[in-house]
């Protein structure tokens, strides 16, 4: 007796004919277990095949018949061969009708039926997954290679081996799946206008154990007094880390810092900070967030404050040579995110020139965003009289960046001269030339 058959239709997949003489062929939709529901009173037959067109069904026994004790069982092929990939809850079913109607509205997996007959197959063909390698730098380029419904992404430096036997479940919402604490390891599936990984709905995570790359380390100085002091404390503490020293001008500042650097983020330390305890580098970048730079805390004795400014930042490498044009601030002309992780405590009030320098361009990138509560809170902080050392030089540059703003705020080449640090120097000498600065 021929048993009546449900071929499921998966989208950018090798397509397998029905070997059966009348298939009913039906799109994935939502999940096997919601695809049974709609097609179960169209069955006619005692049992009926449901298989995905990525199988190709040549080494099943198409003409198998239940037995007697067997009668109630959800049979299943699962595929055990290595280079297929593994999963129980498998592509291809002989399902009790009856029985499969009484429980159908009680249970959400297969797992959840009552009696399951697992075959193992050690030669079942199923759409092998492709595999590709990515850069930290945008692992999201790794996935617009690859056009098939799943993919396998792993980062370039592990080796291909430690990606896992797996297979999906379709008895479950297509998900994204990822390994380990870093996701180095995922298994994607393919979707319409997927901008970055979470925009997959749903997601879920195994363990697995593998070498994680630490990021380097640049220091990045300019002329600040305690340069030479602080990057011997740091490079005792962290041997990685690099110097990169009297650059002018932030823009190749930073592209030199990044030429420095062998790995596809770097984190970038600044000689007017002292590192924060406890902090460690060991932060590593959101595989499946969108390329960008992460910020991270630092704290401001002299105003009593504490955000991003100042603070150590893990710049993307790739994003770092794209900034030719930068606006006020460079880190904030490309996508960044902001880590609520203590890096820094700042020492922005070290020197007249350092604090002056510090507050005049801070106020300025204040005034000219959008302001917030947050904002505004920040810029009143900055524009009030301070504490400790310096502490009236902090002062002078808020007040002279607010009037040098509010002068220029509609002329950006004007806004743009406090980029220059070489420039804030020649202002604070004009603007004050009583003073002695050398």
């Amino acid at each position: 007796m021929a048993f009546d058959s449900v071929q499921v239709r998966f989208k950018d997949v090798r397509n397998f004919e029905s070997p059966f003489a009348q298939t009913r062929v039906v799109p994935f939709v939502t999940s096997y277990l919601e695809i049974l529901k709609s097609v179960i009173d169209d069955v006619r037959t005692e049992y009926f095949w449901f298989f995905a067109n990525f199988m190709d069904l040549k080494t099943i026994d198409i003409d198998y018949i239940p037995e007697q004790h067997e009668s109630s069982q959800i049979h299943v092929w699962y595929n055990t061969h290595p280079a297929g990939g593994t999963n129980k809850e498998g592509n291809v079913m002989l399902i009790p009708t009856q029985k499969f109607k009484e429980q159908m509205h009680s249970i959400r997996y297969l797992r959840d039926y009552k009696d399951i007959n697992y075959h193992s197959h050690d030669n079942l063909y199923q759409q092998l997954i492709a595999k590709t390698s990515f850069k930290l730098k945008n692992p999201y380029k790794a996935y617009e290679t690859n056009t098939n419904f799943y993919s396998w992404l792993y980062n370039n430096d592990l080796d291909e081996s430690v990606i896992p036997g797996f297979y999906p479940s379709f008895w479950e919402d297509v998900k994204l799946y990822t390994w380990g604490k870093t996701k180095d390891v995922m298994l994607v599936p393919r979707q319409k206008d997927l901008k970055q990984f979470y925009d997959v709905k749903r997601s879920v995570n195994y363990k697995l154990d593998y070498e994680v790359k630490p990021m380097d380390i640049v220091f990045i100085s300019y002329d600040e007094p305690s340069a030479e002091s602080r990057y011997k404390k740091l490079k005792a503490k962290f041997p990685r880390v690099k110097w990169c020293k009297g650059v002018r001008g932030q823009t190749l500042a930073y592209i030199t810092a990044a030429n420095m650097s062998e790995t596809d983020y770097f984190f970038a330390v600044f000689p007017k900070n002292e590192l924060a305890d406890g902090f460690d580098f060991s932060f590593q970048p959101d595989r499946l967030r969108n390329p960008c730079h992460y910020i991270f805390d630092c704290y401001i004795e002299s105003i009593d404050l504490r955000y991003g400014w100042g603070g150590v930042i893990l710049f993307n490498k790739d994003l770092v040579y794209k900034t030719t044009k930068p606006d006020l601030d460079f880190t904030m002309s490309q996508a960044h995110h902001s880590v609520p992780i203590l890096s820094a405590i700042s020492n922005c009030n070290e020197t007249p020139l350092l604090a002056y320098r510090s507050s005049f361009r801070e106020v300025i990138k204040l005034l000219r965003m959008k302001p917030t509560v947050e904002s505004q809170y920040r810029l009143k902080k900055w524009l009030t009289l301070g504490q400790g050392e310096n502490k009236e030089w902090l002062y002078r540059g808020a007040i002279d960046g607010k009037a040098h703003y509010e002068t220029y705020k509609d002329d950006y080449t004007k806004l743009m001269y406090s980029y220059d640090y070489e420039w804030i120097k020649d202002k604070l000498k004009s603007s004050y030339p009583t003073e002695t600065w050398d």
